[in-house]
């Protein structure tokens, strides 16, 4: 049985030192805000070990990755906002898995919420950029869409017995 013994924990960092994408076997924590790009500068790694963003293709992948995470986190609120607002309208019985279901989507963000922290607290500028990057978009998305959903126009008078919708369809 052959069996070939390769070094996994060592990055390529390309022929020379010179051409090197980064260095390093992946850093977790920078001392202050820096680039993690050139022959000089330590590689990052990305959340787990051997997700090390020693080249541009990972390099990439890692920003978007870094960019996707926030957006995640906005759409688990708002369909954790909307789960809230149905158990609202269903019976107590009907509302445990409304419930639990808010109640897991909220475990699932705030898994995301510390993977971001975690991020972040690589102090590497363009993933935190692209942190940010994707909680803005993904909130302006959504406002545009919320602005662009008729709302439902709530009377004041809604719920009084002279004035409810279905006083007024009852002859």
């Amino acid at each position: 049985m052959d069996h070939h013994h390769h070094d996994h924990g060592t990055p390529d960092v390309g022929d020379s030192p010179s051409d090197a994408f980064c260095v390093g076997p992946g850093w977790v924590m920078m001392s202050g805000f820096q680039l993690a790009v050139g022959s000089t500068q330590p590689c990052v790694l990305f959340l787990f070990p051997g997700w090390v963003l020693d080249s541009e293709a990972r390099y990439f992948a890692g920003c978007f990755g870094a960019f996707i995470i926030p957006v995640a986190i906005v759409v688990l609120q708002t369909a954790r906002d909307a789960v809230v607002e149905k158990a609202a309208s269903k019976e107590k019985g009907a509302g445990l898995l409304y419930d639990a279901l808010a109640a897991f989507l909220f475990g699932l963000q705030m898994c995301l919420a510390y993977s971001v922290m975690l991020l972040t607290m690589l102090y590497e500028a363009v993933l935190f950029l692209c942190i940010i990057a994707g909680f803005v978009t993904s909130f302006f998305i959504l406002r545009r869409i919320k602005r662009r959903s008729p709302v439902p126009e709530k009377s004041s008078l809604d719920g009084a017995p002279c004035c409810s919708p279905t006083e007024a369809s009852q002859p």
